[in-house]
């Protein structure tokens, strides 16, 4: 697709969903800069965020990757969206009858890997987890087998280490394949997570903490869960509900929520809802946003929200989808329509 007029404005665009008719499930997908300005009108039949300059589309029933012009750099000719990390993506062949096997494929539309992964993760500090037929290893960007598939279960390196599971028990590795924290911990109720800010969730005794590289638990071990660490705060559950604690392992927002995401732009999404059915759509709009010492920089009136990135964050209402600023202003809005998923992972800017 050729474009005339050129964006002016290409540093951050964000995916919007334009209602197509009466029906919630039929919708366009275009884009807007970081002022509400539309820079790609809506023609595709699905959008993802663009990352280093690129983002996955869907036209006529495949996926391709267009750039801020609106030019289709690779085709659409994919079943799944291409996600770029480090220069490549996984992607799949989509044939039931060889399991969906993945492979890698060039920002230029170049097969890197053939397909003949169960799974790719995204790439990391150069190297990607990959599972074989039931066993996990490491590859680079080439798909040079740098760790052969050893591990039960394993994830991305983050912080030069990454999160591997033998006999049951998690630990983690450097990129050699050598140990960084010993496999000793039993996360039955999940994995352990990756380090973020010098702090990685495990469990121990069924509890989740956090751990630093020295092997110390930094939040003691007493929540029902914990997450990873972002701007200083990481989501913990406790009976059921959520707060946040510090770097120093301290609870720093009472675990009060029925939910909360991440810290991203300073604030972060909770639901201050009790977890009961609601009447309608309109009595479930429980959403809003807090600041680090927990007050209440947008009151709660969403019914879902992503998180905020560059200054804006794609929220719902009873009728509409929206950006909205920190104000709790609408910079852009359209008539509510089901995309499926308002996780800030596929739907919103990420860091680039």
């Amino acid at each position: 697709m050729q474009l005339s007029n050129k964006p002016a404005w290409t540093d951050r665009l964000f995916p919007v969903f334009v209602r197509q008719g009466r029906s919630r499930k039929r919708y366009k997908a275009g884009y807007i800069n970081c002022l509400g300005k539309v820079i790609l009108p809506a023609v595709f039949e699905e959008a993802h965020p663009f990352r280093n300059g690129l983002a996955p589309v869907k036209q006529g029933g495949k996926w391709g990757v267009i750039n801020p012009s609106g030019d289709f750099v690779i085709g659409p000719s994919y079943e799944r969206p291409l996600i770029f990390s480090e220069g490549v993506a996984e992607f799949s062949t989509g044939e039931k009858k060889d399991g969906h096997r993945r492979g890698l494929v060039s920002e230029a539309g170049e097969i890197i890997v053939k397909p003949r992964y169960r799974s790719i993760s995204q790439f990391s500090e150069g190297l990607a987890c990959v599972k074989d037929d039931e066993l996990y290893g490491y590859i680079d960007r080439h798909g040079n087998q740098v760790i052969p598939p050893f591990f039960e279960d394993a994830r991305g390196f983050s912080e030069g280490v990454a999160a591997v599971k033998l006999n049951g028990a998690w630990g983690y590795i450097h990129p050699d394949a050598s140990t960084a924290v010993p496999i000793r911990f039993f996360c039955e109720r999940g994995m352990a997570g990756p380090f973020r800010q010098g702090r990685a969730r495990v469990a121990r005794n069924g509890k989740w903490g956090h751990i630093n590289r020295d092997v110390e638990f930094v939040t003691e071990p007493r929540f029902d869960m914990a997450y990873e660490f972002s701007e200083g705060l990481a989501e913990v559950i406790l009976d059921k509900r959520t707060g946040y604690v510090n770097l120093q392992g301290e609870l720093a927002i009472a675990a009060t929520y029925l939910r909360g995401q991440r810290f991203s732009d300073g604030v972060a999404a909770v639901n201050v809802g009790t977890g009961e059915a609601h009447r309608s759509i309109a009595d479930a709009c429980e959403v809003g946003f807090i600041g680090p010492t927990g007050a209440f920089t947008i009151t709660p009136r969403f019914f879902s929200a992503g998180n905020f990135q560059d200054g804006l964050c794609l929220v719902e209402t009873e009728k509409e989808i929206l950006y909205v600023d920190h104000r709790g202003d609408a910079v852009w809005n359209g008539g509510r329509v089901e995309i499926g998923c308002f996780d800030p992972y596929s739907l919103l800017p990420a860091q680039d």
